[in-house]
């Protein structure tokens, strides 16, 4: 079963791509102008890092269907709680998570026409795993809190909400409020949409078809008759810079995923079990 899902979770992914990338290539092509640079580029990141975590609403019901059974089985001493639980993970994040997310990598890096370097390539692969196995682990925890699947997804859905609000791009983050201001390190989105903003737009340099000299944007410190756009200009409005943050947004995707796990696992470890 786990395998059947697996591949029509990875067929899902790849036909989505494919089905969307006349329109991809075509637009995102074009967007070397100092115009629409931000729309194409930071979208594009946008919607990946939202088909990551949004996708994940199907991991939902891991610990709610077979609950009686494992409980039963449990306090019958077939296994242990950690046996279980670790099981029922890697068997999901394995081949319904990571897998499809290298194969979704592969095809929309270069389809969508991202810098073509091996080192951000695979940074942007590394990024969007964390990315979906973090969201999983949301789900793990909803699934382990509640006993119905409905309410489990409908409190994930509104988690998941929450976070792309906070996540840095629909609200500039230093215009929240101080009240609300803490919200934004609870945000998957926000961590997985700086991480890849900076991986992309680190160093870029945009500006119009005209101002180009042999094809290549003129450097805004030597040449000041050009309208010319900085990505790092882009990143320090978004409060997303300096660059070497990318590397502590990782970090923090790691660390909320291993402490989303460790409360998942202790719900199911401390839960009341009758036979």
């Amino acid at each position: 079963e786990v395998m059947l899902r697996a591949g029509s979770s990875t067929l899902g992914h790849s036909g989505v791509l494919v089905g969307q990338s006349p329109i991809s290539d075509r637009d995102i092509s074009r967007c070397s102008d100092v115009y629409c640079f931000c729309p194409c580029r930071v979208g594009a990141i946008f919607f990946i890092v939202m088909n990551m975590i949004f996708a994940n609403i199907t991991a939902v019901d891991r610990f709610i269907h077979d609950r009686a059974t494992f409980m039963h089985e449990s306090i019958s001493g077939y296994y242990s709680v950690s046996a279980y639980f670790l099981a029922k993970t890697v068997c999901d994040l394995i081949p319904m998570r990571v897998i499809p997310v290298i194969i979704f990598s592969a095809i929309s890096y270069f389809m969508i026409g991202f810098q073509q370097s091996v080192e951000k390539f695979f940074f942007f692969v590394l990024t969007l795993i964390l990315t979906s196995v973090s969201g999983s682990a949301v789900a793990f925890l909803y699934s382990s809190l509640f006993n119905v699947q409905v309410l489990a997804t409908l409190f994930l859905a509104l988690t998941f909400v929450f976070m792309m609000v906070f996540g840095g791009l629909l609200v500039n983050l230093a215009t929240v409020s101080k009240a609300f201001h803490w919200l934004k390190y609870l945000s998957i989105f926000r961590y997985a949409l700086e991480a890849l903003e900076i991986n992309e737009l680190e160093g870029m340099l945009f500006c119009n078809s005209h101002d180009k000299i042999n094809g290549i944007c003129p450097n805004p410190r030597y040449n000041h008759n050009t309208s010319v756009s900085t990505g790092d200009g882009y990143l320090r409005r978004q409060s997303f810079y300096p660059p070497d943050q990318k590397w502590y947004s990782l970090i923090a995707l790691g660390c909320m995923l291993v402490g989303i796990l460790v409360l998942a696992y202790l719900r199911l470890r401390f839960m009341r079990k009758t036979r």
